[in-house]
């Protein structure tokens, strides 16, 4: 069958980098016989600090960029492919040219890198280096300098514009006293003018010697973007942090993402393979941290620091060192094309939807105010098949984390995993200490839900709505429950059998003659 055949391989040919008659930096390759371009530039390093930088440090920096720019330009099949095993898995055969050849033709470090890139992207790339030959292109081309200073940091963070990346240049900056490079990388317009805004008022608030912004635009020509899913982007991401931290003579580079989107356990059966994406996930950064460290010769660090915190605990983060009022300057949306002034967050995706509970939980919604969603998260009506399932799927996914056992984790999430023997820290340790934050997770998410149907609100719900379809499928389930029960009984007993639902409204639960217990947020809806 079609969906079980291998997915087809793709023939990629590199060239060496040009700079093309506007004196844009291309990086140019062949996919399948089809001419492609990738844009790369770096903006507001000192010509000192690049001239230190390894040759090696530049083939990676191309390196990252081909692979993001290849990932970019092949389809996976979109929303409707359902198969999304086999089919959404890809294969690429990648020739490209290097400085120095014998370190990657290494066989442990090619390995490093094809197995990094496959549990990343669930890709398999397959690679051949060349020698580069001497071209007229100085590496240089690919910065924009500013004016020599001394400044040197004491940390270097990838830098999003989102409240993680946000609350952990805070900390370093206040708790930790030290200077912060800042390293983002764009490819959309509307991402690096939010990125330069919030560190503008991050730089009147902390002082211009606490930081500085290291913006990088690495991008497909207009026109040649096939795929949106991007699931390579955080390698690309990784490299250009690592690149600048070893050009200021750093040995590590800062991840900062919550645990429970670093994890990203599936919450729906076809998010699976491909969707799930594994962008700061513990083995991830894990293969980036041997993967550098094999290229560049020295031991080197990818961390997260906030691994093992919640959404919800990154923005109490915010508002303990006194920056709440910055909220508002954040984004967090993935729907980046469609975003406006008035509704920079559509409100339908999942990071909206858990931004969103998250400050209601911190309880600082009057620095997130209603209107900067398209779709708000209680009141909305989600009219999309899509929409509903990804707020229906987060909700449920909470609730389920709140009443879940150690045993439950790894049962209904093998996933889980694949994170654990990558902490650091024994299994058992580290399965409690995943099972406690996914149980903090999933409490803070029925308080809010618990909260707001408490709030004695003059109309209903509309049906498309949060409460609406979440109170819908639970009553949905009950009903499921009780027919079931019922259809057996009658088997075995010629009398129908009634069913007694007993409401303890001290210890808000529903009981129904033992078969079904139903407590928190789904209590108060039914």
């Amino acid at each position: 069958m079609d969906g079980d055949a291998p997915p087809s391989e793709h023939i990629v040919t590199c060239f060496a980098p040009r700079a093309d008659g506007r004196g844009d930096e291309l990086l140019r390759f062949d996919i399948d016989g089809k001419a492609k371009a990738v844009e790369l530039k770096i903006g507001h390093m000192r010509k000192s600090v690049v001239a230190a930088l390894p040759d090696i440090a530049i083939d990676l920096i191309e390196l990252a960029a081909f692979v993001y720019a290849i990932d970019s330009s092949i389809s996976r099949g979109g929303l409707t492919v359902r198969q999304m095993g086999a089919k959404w898995h890809r294969r690429f055969r990648v020739t490209l040219p290097v400085r120095k050849l014998q370190t990657w033709c290494d066989p442990a470090l090619k390995r490093e890198l094809e197995e990094t890139l496959m549990f990343l992207s669930g890709d398999r790339f397959s690679f051949s280096f060349t020698q580069m030959q001497e071209v007229e292109f100085e590496p240089e081309r690919y910065f924009g300098f500013d004016e020599e200073d001394a400044w040197q940091p004491n940390a270097v963070l990838m830098f999003s514009g989102g409240l993680d990346s946000f609350a952990g240049a805070l900390e370093e900056i206040i708790e930790r006293k030290n200077k912060v490079a800042l390293v983002s990388h764009f490819s959309a317009t509307k991402i690096a003018p939010i990125q330069r805004d919030l560190y503008r008022h991050m730089v009147r608030r902390l002082g211009p010697n606490a930081l500085r912004h290291f913006p990088m635009r690495v991008q497909l020509r207009r026109g040649t973007n096939a795929e949106g899913t991007h699931r390579a982007r955080s390698f690309l991401f990784a490299a250009l942090g690592m690149a600048t931290s070893v050009a200021f003579g750093r040995d590590r580079v800062a991840i900062y993402e919550n645990g429970i989107v670093s994890l990203n356990l599936p919450p729906v059966s076809n998010v699976v393979g491909a969707r799930a994406t594994r962008t700061t996930h513990p083995q991830t950064l894990q293969r980036f941290e041997s993967l550098f460290s094999q290229i560049f010769s020295i031991p080197l660090k990818v961390e997260n620091p906030f691994f093992w915190r919640t959404k919800t605990e990154v923005v109490e983060t915010i508002d303990r060192l006194g920056m709440a009022d910055q909220i508002a300057f954040t984004r967090s949306c993935a729907d980046v094309h469609n975003q406006t002034k008035q509704h920079p967050h559509c409100g339908r995706c999942s990071q909206c939807i858990d931004r969103r509970f998250a400050v209601l939980a911190a309880g600082l919604q009057v620095h997130d105010p209603d209107e900067a969603y398209r779709i708000d998260l209680m009141t909305g009506e989600r009219d999309r098949v899509q929409d509903k399932e990804i707020a229906l799927a987060y909700v449920r996914s909470a609730a389920g984390y709140e009443v879940m056992t150690d045993d439950d984790l790894v049962t209904r999430y093998p996933a889980v995993l694949d994170a654990i023997g990558w902490l650091g820290e024994p299994d058992e340790t580290a399965l409690k200490r995943v099972s406690a934050l996914l149980k903090r997770h999933g409490q803070t998410v029925a308080g809010v839900m618990r909260s707001e149907l408490s709030g004695h609100r003059a109309e209903p719900y509309p049906d498309s709505s949060l409460p609406g379809l979440h109170g819908s499928m639970q009553r949905s389930q009950l009903q499921g429950v009780l027919t079931s029960s019922a259809e057996t009984d009658s088997e075995t007993e010629e009398r129908p059998e009634t069913f007694d639902l007993a409401f303890d409204r001290r210890r808000e639960i529903l009981t129904n003659s033992g078969i079904i217990e139903v407590t928190g947020a789904t209590y108060d809806l039914l």
